[in-house]
């Protein structure tokens, strides 16, 4: 009799409805696009993760209106590669055999257990960029960037400026979508002009990318030479200002 107790009680656990598994997953690529809808200030959002779960590779088709925990949630996974989601137990079989897989965003929870809170607005509202149209100019020299950015904005591209390679992938990690161009001075700091660009490449294989060396500097040139022989995306030039707006319209419209 006792025996017979404890089954009915596993098998009522099992059967419960509302219980919920918890996968831990590793990013790996996000596809994330907004379209503005006629008529209506909300944006239209395709988003998307390539992950590795311990069912295998997947992609996450992430669905739900809160805008803004989707925000805060790109920016945590911009920084942490792992994330947990709960998957019904109803669904579970679904999760297991799909190659694709639909989830609401917010059953997507940060793997070190941080929580995000309605009215909280995180690191992530204060670096979101609107729009997608914008140059990304990483460089320590003030006059230089103001100089660029009259160029940019004259040719009606907005100009997305940082002085560390730190804070520039930060920006570029949320929302590489809202990049046509990116602009890297050898000498930024925080992280070497090499890495950075090796980063971005990461993110968005195809964006056009200018390693900035200045004039006369052909020991530099040729470093940056032997380490991107291969990218095709990758430019390394002094930037002449005079030349500048000739040379954005010819790689935007090359990777158009």
């Amino acid at each position: 009799m006792k025996k017979l107790f404890i089954i009915c009680i596993l098998f009522l656990g099992l059967a419960t409805p509302g219980l919920a598994r918890d996968f831990i997953v590793e990013f790996i690529e996000e596809n994330y696009k907004e379209i503005q809808a006629q008529f209506s200030y909300t944006p239209l959002i395709y988003h998307s993760l390539q992950v590795n779960t311990s069912a295998g590779p997947k992609i996450l088709i992430l669905t739900g209106n809160d805008y803004n925990y989707r925000k805060w949630l790109r920016y945590y996974i911009a920084q942490d590669k792992k994330f947990i989601t709960k998957i019904p137990d109803e669904r579970l079989d679904e999760f297991i055999s799909a190659k694709a897989y639909t989830i609401d965003v917010t059953s997507l929870h940060p793997f070190n257990g941080e929580k995000w809170k309605k009215g909280d607005l995180t690191t992530s509202d204060q670096t979101t960029i609107e729009g997608d149209n914008h140059i990304l100019i990483v460089d320590p020299n003030e006059k230089r960037t103001h100089l660029i950015q009259i160029i940019v904005k004259k040719m009606g591209y907005q100009a997305t400026i940082f002085k560390t390679g730190k804070q520039a992938l930060d920006s570029f990690k949320l929302q590489p979508e809202k990049f046509k161009m990116v602009i890297i001075h050898h000498t930024i700091s925080g992280m070497p002009s090499g890495e950075l660009t090796k980063q971005v490449l990461k993110l968005s294989h195809t964006i056009p990318v200018i390693i900035d060396t200045g004039y006369k500097n052909q020991n530099m040139e040729n470093e940056f030479i032997s380490k991107f022989s291969g990218f095709r995306s990758v430019h390394i030039k002094p930037v002449i200002l005079r030349n500048l707006q000739k040379t954005i319209e010819i790689l935007i419209k090359k990777n158009a």
